[in-house]
């Protein structure tokens, strides 16, 4: 029922069309901050009032196992030991300081699908700080942006849509060709685009990371790891503490047709303030998120889970584990991060991780650098 989302954004989409902008970048603004405004829209009506962080609190997803293993590892001081070939890549980051609280596997180079979103969204929302385009900007959807495979809006050559929209669009829907537009408009090609989107990923120290295109189709080239993930998150919630509200939006109408976000992070993770997921088949199931409770923020990464509920049971208690508090730092993002991008791992011979063992056991080590124990990692 359309009721029952929060934050049900109504689009309308034109034909008409603007003049496309170039990004120019801006200045670092220093520490993480805590954001205080949302934006909501309802109605064909933006509304700017309501200066406040919409976080419901609660107590999480409860002492499921994967929690109860995560607390042990934490509390057993586990360190950035290398896990086996087979074990996905995770990472829980305390947001004010950079800290990393659990890890495994954190600069593996990995295909990012449609977290390559994330990057494409923040060169699109620092466009507009720096005064660029407006969020009211109009952008054309080409030829070239339609002929983009799903998961896509599927509108016709032509037609236009606000940035603000654009970009709520991308989110829910994950839609391939609204990326390529938001990327054409912006960076006046998607090939200029790409560019920026490498020279920002330099900039934040993203060391392990190439961008290939701007909506995360998968291309061999087009590698992340879960560290430069979180570096990326971070710097949303740097940048865009106002607009954080488009990276959680539950659902929207486009012309009288309701896209859903299938993320159930969204509507179901106490505190969540912004995530995104991505899925293709060389990368298994995806997720950035970052949630806030109280005074405590925290980013999750989860690369490669077998399905897209078991990336929301492990996200999930993985978010819990943070908030509950229960590890001191076990490394910092500052110090931990990949020489260069290298070869990602590849799902598609393992019919998309689904054939992945569900059980791996990473050694463990204290905190002074013995090993000890291995517990098990469920996927």
């Amino acid at each position: 029922m359309l009721g029952s989302h929060r934050h049900m954004a109504t689009l309308r989409v034109s034909g008409s069309a603007r003049t496309a902008w170039w990004f120019a970048g801006s200045r670092p603004l220093g520490n993480f901050g805590v954001p205080t405004c949302s934006f909501a829209v309802s109605n064909q009506v933006e509304s700017k009032d309501s200066c406040r962080l919409p976080l419901a609190l609660g107590q999480g997803s409860g002492n499921h196992w994967w929690m109860k293993q995560l607390i042990l590892l934490l509390t057993a001081g586990m360190t950035l030991a290398t896990a086996p070939a087979s074990a996905s890549p995770m990472l829980l980051v305390d947001a004010a300081s950079g800290d990393i609280l659990v890890a495994q596997e954190a600069t593996r180079s990995w295909h990012p699908a449609s977290l390559t979103k994330l990057m494409t969204a923040h060169l699109a929302l620092m466009a507009v700080r720096a005064g660029k385009l407006t969020m009211d900007a109009s952008i054309p959807m080409s030829a070239r942006a339609v002929a983009q495979p799903p998961s896509k809006l599927g509108v016709p050559s032509g037609t236009s849509l606000r940035l603000e929209d654009a970009l709520r669009v991308m989110m829910v829907k994950s839609a391939n060709d609204v990326a390529v537009a938001i990327a054409e408009a912006v960076g006046g090609s998607e090939t200029s685009f790409v560019s920026a989107m490498n020279a920002e990923a330099a900039r934040l120290g993203m060391s392990g990371t190439r961008f290939v295109n701007a909506n995360g189709l998968h291309d061999d080239r087009q590698v992340t790891n879960a560290r430069d993930m979180a570096v990326l998150m971070l710097a949303i919630l740097n940048y865009h503490a106002a607009d954080t509200e488009l990276f959680r939006t539950p659902a929207l109408e486009v012309d009288g047709r309701i896209l859903m976000n299938t993320n159930k992070l969204v509507e179901n993770y106490n505190g969540l303030e912004a995530a995104k997921t991505g899925y293709i088949c060389a990368s298994g199931f995806n997720v950035a998120v970052s949630a806030i409770r109280g005074r405590r923020r925290v980013v999750g990464i989860v690369l490669g889970a077998p399905s897209a509920a078991r990336r929301t049971q492990i996200a999930t208690e993985l978010l819990d584990a943070g908030f509950a508090g229960a590890t001191g730092p076990i490394g910092n993002l500052l110090t931990v991060k990949a020489s260069a991008p290298a070869p990602g791992a590849d799902l598609r011979r393992v019919k998309c991780g689904r054939q992945a063992p569900e059980v791996a056991t990473p050694p463990i080590a204290d905190r002074d650098g013995k090993h000890t124990v291995g517990l098990p990692i469920r996927r």
